[in-house]
């Protein structure tokens, strides 16, 4: 601590004898969060003198007075509710003999580490701030305080000062700067802190750039669509009651088929449309403010339009978040408003007013910009309540960039795990910490990739990691692993599924060899071909696969996907006989004769043709086969789509159940399990055979759909009965455990047959959270 800086709080000779001195120190996210104010009320409460600042390295208290103790304590247990403290400690020290308690300056220092806070949602007194004519902050978008306002997304350096903040560019105004200067204001050191005055500037133009008054409320209500900058970048918004404005964006975006989100005004009005537990509440109501997935009533007659989320039974809800959002509903005639990231088809989220300008021409009719910089562009996260407990579907605004924290493990040297190709986030570690970045995208464009090498170089100073090695997928032809290979660091490659086990293992802080079942569409497998339901026993030492499910043709690879009754196809006439495939020949007349004949070449002669033990295309094939989804044009359609099915099916025959009170479930269909070379098989041919008789014989596709993902979630357990050796738990990772069907029946029959599971709490279970896994399992080798 600087002399200097000490200085500014008042000395006096000394007095009194009895008096102790004592130096605390906290780490964590105590930037930003008003942890000094805290500090300097709950000083004043007790008597005690002395200091409180920022450092590099978190908060510093120099404490003298009668009550040290306590204070200490109450430090700990008092804390603001947006502060996370990761490490405290107290030494004593000399007496100063202070008469006050300050706040002083921050100190710089070389090595910075602190803990950033994610982007907080609007807080309850700012938004009645908002509601107060006579309050300076009446109806201003861009309110906030200590306790909500954007953090991560506007900081370029740490310590998290205004100076090194995106706001660094609105000089306060004199009352703001008294806010802001008071320690018994909530507004005491929130950096963002402004108003109508002195900060930001929102303006609404329209497509030819010409500007119009107001914020676009009357152009939402007659069916516009309105290019929204946010906090971590543009929605492209529309009224979600509105069906032809719905049309409307879906074409000009070419979004396919892809669910939109849906932002409500209030809970109460989400209610009406979609059904809502207690731990749904909490979330949507979190200062995370995440998207929801929830289930949608179809009880309704006045529902809200199917092709927000077409052929699917659950809807994305998302509570306004921000000021400009709660202002976009006031006195409007909509309660519900379509709020989708502005980005064209695979390409990163667009942050920058001149981008928006130019990218979203003829998809938007009108632009509502601000003049405040977005520095980490951020995607709104996404998740589910899953067996009750949180799942992420996408980890980005309102958790980035949260912590990891490894009790169990050292990261000696800092490391880099790059990520999947799909879904990507990069992860940053040294010491017991480890930082998973914002969801960034698919790695395939060329700008997505250029959106990872700026948010890789600027992460590094939000977090203090430099890497010096780094862990990338074993696949030969991703980006990414060209990328890798380009460095001049130690470097890893890692097979895909074992860092979806490490990763869950690394969240649990568990080090010990664990059976894993890790169920996804694609991941490069030790023999060249294409894994994706797995059994693998092991940790971040190593790993055997102790069984799969049998592999099968996947004609043209990853790009076959998309069609998948073609893979249906594919497996079905592999499986079958000649007699029993003569039978299927009504099954593929939506397959064209030439689609056919190029088909029956490939799997005669093996060409573009690999070999899949994938889960995810099973379920593709199986929607294919049913007729659910001819054409994918989302990533995970075909599954999700027949996942929705399944569910109607369950939640139809659980009322049937309710009125006559018995069983009425059917069961599982029937597979095999064989041993090859040490191996368990899971063979797929008896449950092809009698799927395809229900097919033909007319059976629902809901009641197929039920039992084809009751006998996955049978055959799921049943093999980890047969290869389990004690009674350690299973881990469950992978894109298919998004399923919230087939992974709470997994549950069930796990908690009867009294298998502990481990899931993904921090992270997402598809490949948005294989960075952490690829880096400890480098951390063990390099």
């Amino acid at each position: 601590m600087k002399s200097g800086l000490r200085g500014e709080a008042v000395k006096a000779g000394r007095f009194n004898m009895n008096r102790q001195a004592m130096v605390i120190y906290f780490n964590g996210i105590v930037q930003g969060v008003g942890f000094r104010p805290f500090v300097f009320k709950l000083a004043e409460e007790l008597d005690i003198k002395g200091w409180v600042n920022n450092s590099s390295h978190g908060v510093a208290i120099h404490a003298e007075g009668l009550n040290l103790k306590l204070f200490y304590e109450r430090l700990l247990r008092e804390a603001p509710p947006l502060a996370k403290i990761v490490t405290a400690r107290s030494v004593g020290t000399e007496l100063e003999d202070y008469t006050t308690f300050e706040i002083v300056e921050s100190e710089a220092e070389q090595e910075a580490d602190v803990l950033i806070s994610p982007d907080v949602a609007t807080c309850e007194e700012c938004l009645k701030d908002m509601a107060d004519p006579q309050n300076r902050h009446y109806r201003f978008p861009f309110t906030n305080c200590t306790n909500c306002g954007p953090r991560y997304t506007i900081i370029r350096d740490v310590p998290y000062d205004r100076v090194k903040t995106t706001m660094s560019e609105f000089p306060m105004c004199k009352a703001c700067a008294e806010d802001y200067k008071n320690p018994r204001d909530r507004r005491f050191h929130a950096q963002p802190v402004a108003c109508e005055e002195c900060g930001p500037k929102v303006q609404l133009s329209n497509a030819r750039g010409h500007l119009l008054p107001g914020i676009g409320v009357g152009q939402l209500s007659q069916g516009g669509i309105i290019a929204v900058k946010g906090l971590g970048g543009f929605h492209l918004v529309c009224d979600a009651r509105n069906a032809q404005a719905v049309r409307r964006l879906r074409e000009r975006k070419e979004r396919g088929a892809k669910p939109f989100a849906v932002m409500a005004r209030t809970i109460e009005r989400a209610r009406d449309e979609v059904v809502i537990s207690v731990k749904e509440k909490d979330l949507l109501q979190s200062s995370a403010a995440p998207i929801v997935v929830l289930e949608r009533r179809f009880d309704l007659t006045d529902s809200l339009p199917e092709d927000l989320a077409p052929n699917i039974h659950t809807l994305g809800i998302i509570l306004p978040y921000t000021p400009l959002h709660h202002l976009l509903f006031e006195g409007a005639g909509y309660d519900f408003l379509v709020m989708t990231s502005a980005n064209l088809s695979g390409r990163p989220l667009i942050y920058r007013n001149d981008e928006a300008v130019a990218e979203l021409q003829g998809i938007a009719d009108y632009f509502l910009m601000h003049n405040r910089e977005i520095y980490h562009p951020c995607d709104d996260s996404v998740v589910q309540v899953i067996g009750k407990e949180t799942v992420f579907l996408r980890r980005a605004r309102g958790y980035v960039p949260l912590p990891i924290l490894m009790s169990s493990r050292q990261v000696k040297t800092p490391l880099l795990g790059v990520g999947g190709e799909l879904k990507n986030a990069f992860c940053l570690a040294l010491g017991q910490r480890a930082f998973v970045s914002q969801y960034l995208g698919d790695m395939e464009g060329y700008e997505n990739f250029q959106r990872f090498h700026q948010e890789l170089e600027s992460f590094q100073r939000v977090v203090n990691i430099t890497p010096r090695a780094l862990a990338y997928d074993k696949h030969p032809n991703y980006q990414l692993t060209k990328f890798a290979l380009e460095q001049s660091w130690p470097k890893l490659s890692v097979q895909h599924h074992h860092a979806h086990l490490v990763s869950v293992l690394g969240e649990w802080d568990r080090i010990e060899p664990t059976l894993g079942v890790i169920c996804d569409g694609t991941g490069f497998g030790e023999d060249h071909c294409i894994w994706g339901f797995e059994f693998l026993y092991g940790n971040a030492e190593g790993y055997e696969r102790q069984a799969h499910l049998e592999y099968l043709p996947l004609p043209s690879g990853d790009a076959g996907a998309k069609r998948p009754l073609r893979i249906a196809y594919a497996y079905v006439k592999t499986l079958f006989l000649a007699e029993e495939w003569e039978k299927t020949e009504s099954l593929w007349t939506a397959l064209s004769v030439n689609e056919r004949q190029i088909l029956d070449r490939q799997l005669e002669t093996g060409i573009q043709v690999f070999q899949t033990s994938s889960a995810g295309r099973l379920f593709d094939a199986m929607s294919g086969l049913l007729g659910i989804c001819p054409k994918v044009t989302y990533e995970g359609q075909a599954a999700i789509e027949l996942e929705s099915l399944a569910t109607k099916f369950w939640q139809q025959q659980r009322r049937e159940e309710g009125e006559q009170r018995r069983e009425t479930l059917p069961l599982a269909y029937p597979y095999e399990v064989r041993v090859e070379n040490a191996v368990h098989i899971l063979g797929i041919r008896p449950l092809l055979a009698e799927l395809v008789r229900d097919v033909l014989h007319g059976v629902s596709r809901e009641e197929i759909a039920y039992r084809f993902q009751q006998t996955i979630a049978e055959s799921i357990v049943d093999l980890t009965l047969r290869l389990r050796v004690s009674s350690g738990p299973l881990v469950l990772s992978g894109g298919v455990f998004q399923n919230k069907l087939l992974t709470e029946t997994v549950l069930k029959l796990c908690q009867t047959q009294g298998i502990k599971v481990l899931r993904s709490q921090m992270l997402p279970p598809g490949d948005g959270g294989i960075a952490f896994g690829q880096l400890l399992i480098a951390n063990e080798v390099l």
